[in-house]
C-alpha cells in the first residue's frame, strides 16, 4: 500500500450452471469471498461494479441493483447461490452496501458495458450505506503478514441474468491439441459482445461427456464474431452444442482510506 489509499478488484466465482438460469430478487449471487486488506481499519469510501450482459444477440445490459454484505468472519453462510438467500441470524456482518440500477453509468452505445457505483442518487432510498468503517477480527486464521481478511456476498436487488445461447460449434479432444481456437455459433451471435481477453471460461450445459462448469481455459483474443482462441489447449474436450460462460461475470472493486 502507498500512501493513505488502497484498491482491490474481486471477481466471485459463479458457477456457469448456475448462470444458465436468472436470478431472482433476494437470490444468492455468490457466498461469502475472501478479501485480503492491509492491517488496520479502514474506511470503504467508494465501490464500483462490472457486471456482464445476458449472454443473447444484442448483448441485454444487467442494470438491475444488488447488495453487498460484509462480515469478519465466513462461519454463516448467505445461503444457496441462485436460490433465496437464507434468513437466519449472523453475528460476523460489519456493513452492507447498495447498488442500484440509479446509478448505472453507460458506456456509450456498448450495452455489455454495465457499470455502477455506489454513492448517493436522485432517490433518497439508495446509496445510504457509503463510507463504511470496517474492523477486521484481530485473530483469523485467513490473515496473512500485514494483511487482514474481511469477507464480501452478494444478493440480488432484482433479476440479474447471464443466461447465454454462447453455443460451442465444433467438437474435439485436448490430447490432439485441436481446440485451442474455438469456433462459436448462435443465433446471431457475436462473442466479441460477451467476452475479453482474460476470461476464464467453462461450460454451464452437459451435452456431452465432460460434466457442466468443466473449465476449458484463460481466453489469449477474441478474434472474430464466431471464434475465441485460448492461451493454451482446451483443459477439456469441446462438444457440439454446450454453452460457454465467463466464470467471473461481475467484478467488484473497493477503494479504501486508512
Amino acid at each position: 500500500m502507498q500512501g493513505k489509499y488502497y484498491s482491490t478488484k474481486i471477481r466471485p466465482y459463479i458457477k456457469p450452471s448456475d448462470q444458465h438460469t436468472a436470478f431472482g430478487a433476494r437470490d444468492v449471487l455468490f457466498d461469502w469471498v475472501a478479501v485480503e486488506i492491509p492491517a488496520g481499519t479502514p474506511k470503504l469510501v467508494s465501490a464500483f461494479a462490472n457486471l456482464r450482459p445476458k449472454g443473447d444477440a444484442g448483448a441485454t445490459i444487467n442494470n438491475f441493483g444488488f447488495l453487498l454484505f460484509f462480515a469478519d468472519d465466513d462461519r454463516t453462510s448467505l445461503g444457496t447461490v441462485n436460490s433465496s438467500q437464507d434468513d437466519r441470524p449472523h453475528r460476523d456482518l460489519v456493513g452492507a452496501l447498495e447498488f442500484s440500477a440509479e446509478n448505472t453509468i453507460a458506456m456509450g452505445v456498448n450495452s455489455s458495458v454495465c457499470t455502477m457505483v455506489s454513492g448517493p442518487t436522485l432517490d433518497a432510498d439508495h446509496g445510504r450505506f457509503d463510507n463504511l468503517v470496517l474492523r477486521p477480527k484481530d485473530s483469523l486464521d485467513a490473515h496473512t503478514a500485514g494483511y487482514r481478511t474481511i469477507y464480501m456476498g452478494g444478493i440480488a436487488n432484482a433479476s440479474i441474468d447471464w443466461t447465454s445461447i454462447n453455443a460451442i460449434a465444433e467438437a474435439g479432444a485436448a490430447e490432439a491439441a485441436s481446440t485451442q481456437v474455438i469456433t462459436m455459433d448462435g443465433t446471431s451471435m457475436d462473442v466479441r459482445e460477451h467476452f475479453a481477453i482474460g476470461d476464464t471460461v467453462a461450460i454451464g450445459t452437459s451435452a456431452g461427456t465432460p460434466a457442466a462448469d468443466s473449465q476449458l481455459g484463460v481466453i489469449q483474443s477474441v478474434d472474430s464474431a464466431t471464434q475465441l482462441t485460448l492461451t493454451d489447449v482446451s483443459a477439456t474436450e469441446l462438444v457440439d452444442g454446450d454453452i460457454l460462460y465467463n466464470i467471473h461475470p461481475m467484478e467488484i472493486t473497493l477503494n479504501f482510506e486508512y
